[in-house]
């Protein structure tokens, strides 16, 4: 039974894996930002952003399987966007590097905690 999971995971972590190679590819860097987002195509970003919520849940799994608590990042990213669609948050941190050009810098995750995490 469990080589079935684990081959199932395998297939949809590497179904990821050729959008994001695409983007790390025009990135050449492990923090993705809004220049990148910007120049991002809408499936590029949508696969940044299932990868991240992929992390969140694996990281949520590994600590309930240890019966530890879960990561308060997770827990605060996953409470933030449970009632959000994909295209809203793709379009809330758009709109938010196109209000703040001069911020293109800003990592993807750091508009993510302070435009949709932080805010009400």
């Amino acid at each position: 039974m469990k080589n079935w999971k684990a081959m199932l995971a395998g297939a949809a972590f590497a179904v990821l894996l050729v959008p994001g190679a695409a983007f790390a590819q025009k990135t050449n860097t492990l923090v993705v930002d809004g220049g990148d987002w910007m120049s991002a195509t809408q499936g590029e970003r949508r696969a940044f952003l299932v990868g991240a919520a992929n992390m969140i849940v694996a990281e949520g799994a590994y600590a309930k399987k240890r019966n530890a608590a879960p990561a308060p990042v997770g827990e605060r990213l996953t409470k933030a966007t449970e009632k959000m669609k994909l295209g809203d948050i793709e379009a809330r941190i758009t709109r938010w590097y196109e209000a703040n050009p001069s911020k293109l810098a800003t990592p993807v995750m750091a508009v993510v905690w302070q435009d949709i995490v932080k805010k009400p």
